[in-house]
């Protein structure tokens, strides 16, 4: 609290007491000199004649100061040197030299000119001193040259490696498994909605798929390619925008009049990583039973080849010039699981009445799949077989051509290509999954643009950028998409229910899974910018323009839309008999019907004035301007009208939003004070849009689960509903001398589909509530830099509070009234109602549901409430905040560079698009927005808590040293490390049922525990809890009591009362990376030969029990404490059907209180690995 107290207030006063804040330039790709030409008295001199040139390329810009004597000259190149020269009739030339321009720079000078009896030349060195300048680029910004970037230990060479210097920023090591992991953090925001630029291009994942925030696995640039990459914690310029997140630009380096390049390679191999991690869990997998201790080995096979190379000079001296890259990576993923005796880490169980051995080997699999050549199908689809690993690319390449056309006219034209290909697939013990159902997931990305920076006077100066932008996201299995999946349970005959394997049994899965068979992502975008800079009056620089991006998407994806057919035992494999079949596609059978085809466009006016205050002091103010036209609505949905007299076709058209930015910068003798205020808005996912279209519209596709009983009856588990025995029989009877089951779907199913069921009509739908707005958050940044005895000081401090929020709620769901009074949990929680009574006609549901004063809808589909919902994004109130302080401290002793930093933070979240998710919901419990968000009191509510990305400490160390021995013979050394907290953890309870649960009648499994007073049973009934609040939990049995007693031990948790979210912590996390590298000169002048050793996560080579990463839940949603059922009086389960809850019962069902206890250990962020180079540089 006093933290909180002390930034808040410290920061309001800073910011009033500069007038608040200056933007800066991110989003730019060029950079800026301006000042002042004075004499030795401190007037101005007007009508100077000033020369900016650019060393390398011979590139002049010439201005002509202004009757202030000021100057402007405008789209630099970033990098350098420059040379300045300054000169007027009557006094002496004064030049500045080895000006070097970080991106987005407004660099001021003030030059002073010898009087015309002292005429002299001058030529200085450009020092902080000499140039009197200061730096318009305001608040927390950490920016990296060619050379630190080549210093930074990255065994991917990826830009967030290099990201995650900056004291804000923070990596997430561990692998996701929705997309490329490995996540960028500033300041408190998550990766998705970061902004990330190449050379003013956006190239993140717009769409939203990638956890990582990238579009492609390894990064979008070859780290060759790179000038220069700044991280910025808020851009504040009011041409930054579409954002709510920090910021990475990066700048491609350009040629000059001299050829230079390199050429590289980098190893990395099995004996250069290490295999051992230590030994999690507990004894017999048992939490009640001793942890383990030790390490374990592990198979890490690693064989990774990384080459390419650079290449830039002149086309045509002084005038055009080029840049070009080229990367490829080349390696291969081990699978984890497979058949007895192949080589595999772990074994796929036993098939019961066919494996001999430990577990099944690949003959035992062969058994199975023998009666596979039976089907005349199996001539379409082969099920295909375990490989020991599968193939990982990732290539790119770029070119840039920059051409002086006259002076003051510079044009830039760039191309760049990412694409990167992983394989994803699913075999563990109990599911035996063939290659055929696995899949590659390419991703592709090509980005053009155009950049023409003018001068058309001394004071007024344009820039105008066209870009266009491909991606494509596949998701494709070895033989294509649009097969069914073949599920068989390898029981020798059915056992149990008839719709899943006994525990422990394997099921052997072949053909794509119900995601991959219809599923198809393209998207384009095209982007322009006219900015328009006045310089004219004294002390102003004014700026205005028009920004335009415009979005078209396409984006197919139908679940199980050629069907999952599941047997449940060999013999009725062997016979063509289906157990289940679960069907899901458009109403006309086409997928492509039901695909999401949308666009949006967002049209910005802006306008910005620089003010130069005095020498120390510049302010910038502005308005930023976005309104948003769509052209395209989701399909309307008749059924959704009927339900709620509202349509579901709100989309973006129409929302607009003004955001005012303010900033400054004080450069004083001994500090350098910095700030800004403002509001950003943008960057949600597509996929968020996108969920409004499409499928999820619920009026494009139907879908049904046709399961056979154990009676020999037929029963559609999607809608409860008794189907024919004619249609029945049709659909799970397979013809195995017919082929065309397993592509193409049979006339009974497709009928079924289009018929006007209550299963089409109840389809969940997502889509945004009327009058919904864009997110948008009001943003503080303050920085303070100082130099004292030497040492570089700093204080950075971010502050983020929503203004406008976005949360999720089913609004299909209706609260639990018993005669018209609501009903309650027993720790006092709204409930909704799930009940299922029963009923052969809604009438007849209805009937039962009055005599017990239930609610009766005058829907009779909605009689029963089903799992299906209509998840709806919204704009609650209730607002989010972070708030973030960074301390560091750095200095330079000859070839010693040492930094550390510090940073503190504090954040609290309520709704919000949830990090991992993709889809809104309405037809799952868990992994999506809906079910991410956690509840306590309000079930169709978000909860507040501590947010999901919050790292309350975080320390950094970066400490180098370069030497130069003998001339040209360059030896580096680098060791960058980190320690923070680990993220939070929430404690959730699930309803066993499942779906739309009885208990608190939600589709989603996200409830925030109710821990009882375990110290204090019932005297008489040692499995019953009366806490003082008069709350009852009963226990199925003492061993329950005994599990979640060792679960709060363990976390600590609170008693007697709701955990709160974020209540608990992951393990800290810690990591040191080092680098030697080794420069050896070449006998030919300019080249020389760079090795580096690069040694990731080099703690853990010294020790194996550091650098060990581990989290215990792998969701940002939570992990289950407990099943929780509401109870009678006396602690019996109420059941589907009954309203009553006097008391919870507790139960591990379907939880695991050793799996929630067990942190997972990441293999690959865990081990220590070396990465070999060799580079050529001429």
């Amino acid at each position: 609290m006093t933290f909180s107290k002390t930034l808040c207030g410290g920061s309001a006063l800073a910011v009033l007491m500069l007038a608040a804040a200056v933007p800066a330039q991110a989003q730019q790709t060029t950079a800026t000199v301006r000042g002042t030409i004075v004499s030795e008295t401190g007037a101005a001199i007007p009508g100077a004649t000033v020369v900016v040139t650019h060393v390398p390329t011979g590139t002049d810009q010439t201005i002509v100061a202004n009757e202030a004597g000021g100057f402007d000259a405008r789209g630099l190149r970033v990098g350098g040197p420059f040379r300045i020269t300054a000169s007027a009739p009557g006094y002496g030339t004064r030049t500045v030299e080895d000006i070097f321009l970080d991106v987005g720079d407004a660099q001021r000078l003030t030059l002073t000119l010898a009087s015309g009896d002292q005429v002299e030349d001058i030529i200085v060195t450009a020092t902080r001193g000499a140039l009197n300048s200061q730096l318009a680029n305001v608040g927390s910004r950490t920016t990296l040259q060619r050379e630190d970037i080549d210093a930074v230990v990255s065994v991917r060479r990826d830009i967030r490696d290099i990201g995650r210097r900056d004291p804000l920023a923070s990596l997430d090591f561990v692998n996701r498994g929705t997309g490329p992991s490995g996540g960028l953090y500033i300041a408190g925001s998550a990766p998705r909605s970061n902004r990330i630029t190449i050379d003013g291009v956006r190239s993140q994942d717009s769409f939203g798929l990638n956890t990582g925030g990238l579009s492609t696995n390894r990064g979008p640039v070859s780290l060759e390619a790179l000038e220069q990459l700044s991280v910025q914690a808020v851009p504040f310029d009011v041409e930054d925008g579409d954002f709510t997140g920090g910021a990475l630009n990066l700048i491609l380096r350009s040629g000059s009049n001299d050829f230079r390049g390199s050429v590289f390679y980098n190893y990395r191999t099995t004996d250069l990583a290490g295999d051992t991690v230590p030994n999690v869990g507990f004894t017999n997998n048992d939490i009640l039973q001793a942890p383990l201790t030790g390490t374990r080995e592990v198979i890490n096979t690693i064989d990774e080849d990384n080459y390419g190379g650079f290449i830039s000079g002149p086309i045509w001296r002084d005038r055009i010039f080029f840049a070009a890259s080229y990367e490829k990576y080349e390696s291969f993923d081990t699978t984890g699981t497979g058949p007895l005796g192949a080589g595999f880490a772990n074994t796929f169980n036993r098939i019961p009445g066919i494996s001999t051995g430990a577990g099944a080997s690949q003959a035992d699999i062969d058994r199975v799949l023998a009666n596979w050549a039976g089907y005349a199908a199996s001539a379409r689809l082969t099920p295909g077989t375990v490989d020991l690993s599968q193939p990982i690319i990732d290539e790119k390449y770029s070119l840039k051509l920059d051409w002086n056309i006259m002076d003051g006219q510079r044009l830039s034209a760039t191309y760049r290509h990412a694409e990167s290909q992983v394989s994803r697939r699913g075999p563990s013990t109990t599911n035996i999954s063939l290659n055929s159902n696995w899949y590659t997931q390419p991703e592709v990305e090509d980005n053009y643009s155009v950049q023409l920076n003018s001068r058309w006077t001394p004071s007024f100066s344009t820039e105008a950028r066209v870009s266009f932008r491909e991606y494509a996201r596949d998701q494709l299995p070895p033989q294509g998409q649009g097969f069914a999946n073949i599920s068989i349970c390898t029981d020798a005959t059915s056992v149990g229910a008839t719709f899943s394997c006994t525990g422990g049994t394997p099921a052997l899965n072949f053909g794509p899974d119900q995601f991959r068979q219809a599923n198809v992502l393209r998207t384009e975008e095209t982007a322009g910018s006219f900015i328009g800079t006045f310089s004219g009056f004294e002390g102003h620089s004014i700026k205005a323009g028009y920004q335009y991006r415009n979005v078209d998407i396409f984006n197919l994806f139908v679940q199980q839309a050629a069907g999952v057919y599941y047997f449940d035992s060999v013999a009725d494999f062997a016979a063509g008999r289906a157990n289940q079949l679960s069907f899901g596609n458009a109403f006309s059978g086409v997928a492509t019907d039901a695909a999401a085809e949308l666009d949006y466009a967002i049209h910005t006016l802006l306008v910005q004035d620089t003010w130069d205050v005095n020498e120390a002091l510049t302010l910038n103010y502005g308005l930023r301007w976005d309104t948003y036209a769509s052209d395209v609505k989701p399909t309307l949905n008749a059924n959704f009208v009927n339900r709620y007299g509202f349509n579901n076709q709100t989309t973006y058209d129409g929302i607009d939003i003004l955001m005012p930015r303010v900033s400054a910068r004080y450069n004083a003798e001994t500090f350098e004070l910095s700030g800004g205020f403002g509001l950003v808005s943008g960057g949600v996912p597509d996929v968020f849009l996108g969920n409004s279209y499409g499928a999820t519209t619920g009026a494009l596709t139907n879908s049904f689960a046709i399961r056979r009983q154990a009676d020999g009856s037929f029963f559609d588990a999607s809608s409860s509903t008794v189907i024919s025995a004619t249609q029945g029989a049709a659909l799970l009877n397979l013809d195995r001398t017919n082929a065309s089951f397993i592509n193409t779907a049979s006339a009974t199913a497709l009928a079924i589909l289009a018929n006007d069921s209550a299963t089409r009509r109840n389809a969940f739908t997502n889509s945004l509530a009327p009058g919904f707005e864009i997110p948008s958050d009001w943003k503080t940044n303050l920085s303070f830099k100082t130099t004292v005895a030497g040492f570089d000081l700093g204080i950075d401090a971010v502050i983020t509070r929503s203004e406008t929020n976005v949360g999720f709620r089913d609004i299909r769901a209706r609260p639990l009234t018993v005669n018209g009074i609501r009903q309650v949990t027993p720790d006092g929680r709204l409930r909704y109602d799930g009940l299922q009574i029963a009923g052969a006609t809604p009438e007849a549901v209805n009937a039962n549901r009055a005599a017990q004063g239930l609610p009766v809808s005058t829907n009779p589909d909605l009689a029963n409430l089903g799992l299906f919902g209509d998840i709806q994004a919204y704009n609650p109130d209730q607002k989010a905040w972070s708030r973030t302080i960074a301390f560091s401290a750095g200095r330079e002793w000859g070839g010693l560079n040492a930094f550390v930093s510090y940073a503190l933070q504090d954040a609290s979240q309520y709704g919000g698009i949830s990090e991992f998710g993709t889809t809104a919901g309405g037809n799952g419990t868990s992994g999506n927005y809906y079910a991410d968000q956690s509840f306590d009191v309000d079930p169709n509510a978000p909860a507040r808590g501590d947010a999901n990305n919050l790292i309350e400490r975080a320390a950094k160390l970066n400490i180098s040293y370069k030497a130069e021995v003998f001339p040209g013979w360059v030896s580096r050394f680098t060791l960058f490390g980190e320690r923070r907290t680990g993220r939070p953890i929430s404690f959730l309870m699930t309803d066993p049922a499942g779906n739309r649960n009885p208990t608190f009648g939600v589709s989603r499994d996200d409830a925030l525990a109710y821990i009882p007073n375990l110290s204090s049973p019932d005297a008489a009934n040692p499995l019953r809890f009366v806490d003082s609040n008069g709350v009852t939990v009963f226990f199925d049995s003492q061993v329950s009591v005994d599990r979640l007693k060792a679960l709060v031990a363990q976390f600590d948790l609170p008693q007697g009362r709701i955990v709160p979210r974020g209540f608990g912590r992951n393990p800290d996390v810690d990591r040191f990376d080092f680098q030697y590298s080794q420069e050896i000169p070449s006998p030919i002048r300019g080249n020389s030969l760079l090795f580096t050793v690069d040694v990731a996560n080099i703690g853990n080579l010294i020790n194996e029990d550091w650098g060990v990463v581990k989290e215990f839940s792998n969701s940002r949603s939570g992990g289950a404490v407990v099943n929780a059922q509401c109870a009678t009086a006396s602690g019996v389960a109420a059941g589907n059907a009954s309203p009553v809850c006097a008391a919870y019962r507790y139960s591990y069902t379907t939880v695991s209180p050793t799996t929630l206890a067990t942190p997972t250990v990441d293999q690959q962020a865990s081990l220590w690995s070396v990465v070999l180079g060799l580079k050529y540089r001429f």
